[in-house]
């Protein structure tokens, strides 16, 4: 639990800003704290350290530091450039089975993703969908999807 709320204040904390420039990350929902732009990541995210530009939630890098009509200029720090050009930004997630029971899986689940989980209950999150608390998501390395649409995340051995 301490985990858990040295992440929640980490990412509730705003970033100062760099060169004047705001943090993509620090772009939350009003309601639920969690990022709406960045997308969840295990810890080790890859280090991006650059500026973006964002049109909505689709972002670019940018080499001269400013951006087209319409677009807004942030500040990435975790994040990769992706086969279509596009920057993804990254906000790191404790991973589910350090601080929740897991089962022992055998062979590797072919599910990695960020889950929320509320109650015992967890679903895929997908970023922006706004459906999960800041507190309530998690990165499972090893995890099934069942019938009734929820995740059960795995602990490989």
């Amino acid at each position: 639990m301490y985990i858990a709320s040295q992440l929640l204040i980490a990412t509730l904390t705003t970033t100062p800003a760099v060169d004047g420039v705001r943090d993509l990350c620090d772009v939350v929902h009003r309601k639920t704290g969690t990022p709406t732009i960045c997308k969840p990541h295990k810890e080790g995210a890859p280090i991006y350290n650059a500026n973006v530009c964002c049109s909505g939630s689709t972002c670019f890098p940018t080499s001269s530091g400013r951006c087209q009509s319409g677009e807004s200029l942030y500040y990435c720090g975790l994040g990769e450039q992706i086969p279509t050009g596009e920057v993804a930004c990254y906000f790191e997630v404790p991973e589910y089975c350090d601080l929740h029971p897991c089962r022992s899986s055998i062979t590797p689940p072919p599910l990695e993703i960020p889950l929320c989980c509320n109650e015992g209950v967890c679903w895929e999150h997908q970023t922006g969908a706004n459906d999960c608390e800041l507190q309530d998501l998690f990165w499972c390395a090893e995890g099934v999807s069942n019938a009734d649409g929820t995740v059960t995340c795995l602990e490989g051995d």
